[in-house]
């Protein structure tokens, strides 16, 4: 719903008033659900992308999409597509993230999207929500894609925040992605507590109905819980981190492809959190290699607090 184009720049060193001149180390498509198709066509899986295109910035992101090959229907929008850049400052080593706001979208606009779902003869294994949504855009579309969703067999998989992630839960949405500081808003907790129990929260979450959450633990790894009995911490290995950008949507992308080839939940989040790693690796909103994926994968630990209970 709020896609972006990346501009990655590089600069020597940051001077107030000063001309500074940049190189362009990448133009790239962006935003949440963007970068989740854009992984996902990176492990050859296929996928088909519903985006909001508005302005010039919007076909420039059509464009790049293509030439990843990934198919787009578009959701045309008179807003433009907003432009995001990550300024690598070479003397600090550190990235600067500067994220334009998104322009309004109205009921017709926004509204396009069910359409687009209905348009296809039948849906795909898993529906993907991710990212946040531009002004006028309510958090109950999540309700409305949830219920095509059900109406067409459909798994959906959501990763946001706030109204829309509460959303997510009273629906019972199939797979919920939130971070530990998402988690303990949804529960009525603090995040940054150093007491905060995310395994009593998750608990809580997916007792009231929600069949599997993952939750991002930051450079810890990831923590699996699921209604079946699965319950698992997922550690990457220490990497040289070059941009985080992309990482979490990386990270959901190779756990929906583990899910569609018929891996279990702990191994298909191991395979994302490979993928998420994989990003780590490289500037900007570049994402990982097959052979990034490769090499890490070997190196990820995998502690089982609990089995699946057989049926």
């Amino acid at each position: 719903m709020s896609p972006s184009v990346d501009y990655t720049l590089s600069i020597p060193r940051m001077m107030p008033e000063e001309k500074l001149r940049a190189q362009v180390q990448a133009v790239e498509p962006g935003g949440g659900g963007v970068q989740v198709a854009r992984a996902l066509r990176r492990l050859d899986e296929p996928v088909e992308a519903i985006v909001a295109l508005g302005g010039t910035t919007g076909e420039t992101l059509e464009t790049l999409l293509t030439e990843e090959g990934v198919p787009v229907h578009p959701v045309r929008v008179k807003s433009n597509t907003r432009p995001s850049l990550t300024i690598f400052v070479e003397d600090q080593g550190v990235n600067l993230r500067i994220v334009g706001e998104a322009g309004p979208q109205e009921d017709s606009e926004w509204r396009q999207v069910l359409d687009r779902l209905w348009e296809f003869d039948s849906l795909p294994p898993y529906i993907v929500l991710s990212g946040s949504f531009p002004p006028g855009v309510p958090t109950t579309l999540v309700r409305d894609i949830a219920a095509v969703c059900r109406e067409r067999r459909s798994s959906m998989v959501f990763d946001g925040s706030g109204e829309a992630l509460r959303y997510a839960v009273e629906e019972k949405v199939e797979l919920i992605k939130p971070s530990k500081e998402e988690l303990a808003d949804l529960v009525g907790e603090d995040g940054y507590d150093p007491d905060f129990d995310y395994r009593a929260a998750a608990r809580q979450v997916v007792d009231s109905g929600v069949p599997r959450l993952v939750v991002s633990l930051g450079g810890a790894g990831t923590y699996v819980l699921t209604a079946f009995g699965d319950e698992a911490r997922v550690r990457p290995p220490k990497v040289q981190v070059a941009s985080t950008v992309a990482a979490g949507d990386s990270t959901v992308a190779g756990l929906v492809a583990g899910l569609t080839r018929g891996l279990p939940i702990v191994d298909a989040v191991r395979l994302g959190t490979a993928c998420g790693t994989g990003t780590c690796l490289h500037h900007g909103s570049q994402l990982f290699t097959h052979s990034d994926v490769v090499s890490l994968t070997p190196r990820i630990e995998v502690e089982r607090l609990s089995r699946r209970i057989p049926v």
